[in-house]
This record gives C-alpha cells, structure tokens and sequence, in this order.
C-alpha cells in the first residue's frame, strides 16, 4: 500500500506551478505588443500610422482603427509619447496581409 503524506501533496503541487509556470498579469496577449513609441506620422490633426519599439528590440508599424481614441482624448497625444518614452501597450488586429491595425492603445502600469 502506497502512504502518501502531506509533504508529498506539497511537493507535487510545487512540481504542477514549476511545470506550468507563473503566469502574471503583465503577459500579453498574441495581440498586443508593448513598448516605446518611436515614431508617429499624419499631420495636427490625425494619426496616419505610429511605431512601437518593443523589450526585444523589434519595431512594430500600427495603423490606427477609424475613430480611435487615447484615454478619450486624440490619437496625437502619441506624440508626447515619443518625447517622454513613457510605454503603451497596443491591442491590435491584424488583417491577412500582416497589416496591424491599433484597436486600443493605453498607458503602461509603472
């Protein structure tokens, strides 16, 4: 007969959150990207198409969705983004040809 005892319970269990991993909340999800914004075109009033640098060192180009806003606020706010280096987190789709279109963008959690 098998005795399994409380430290064996502990010990799978510790093995089962090792074999999986931790997952936090700071993952992101297939579509999204974060990081820096490094460039922004269009004009004063509009939002053509914007860069994100990510943690890998990757430049990702988004075209925004029609309407879309920052915060409530407009898309070119993403320019001061560019001078402070503040991080966003972009949710975005991405259509056939690998075009990604920005569907949210929001301020990073320090």
């Amino acid at each position: 007969m098998v005795r399994i005892t409380s430290w064996t319970v502990v010990a799978i269990a510790l093995w089962g959150v090792a074999a999986t991993g931790c997952a936090s909340g700071n993952e992101l999800a297939d579509n999204q990207v974060s990081g820096i914004v490094t460039e922004v075109t269009g004009d004063l009033t509009g939002v053509e198409s914007f860069v994100i640098l990510d943690n890998d060192g990757n430049s990702h180009l988004l075209r925004p969705a029609p309407g879309l806003l920052f915060y409530g606020g407009p898309l070119i706010h993403l320019r001061d983004h560019v001078t402070t280096g503040q991080r966003v987190t972009v949710t975005f789709e991405s259509s056939a040809s690998g075009e990604m279109t920005a569907v949210l963008i929001e301020h990073e959690a320090s």
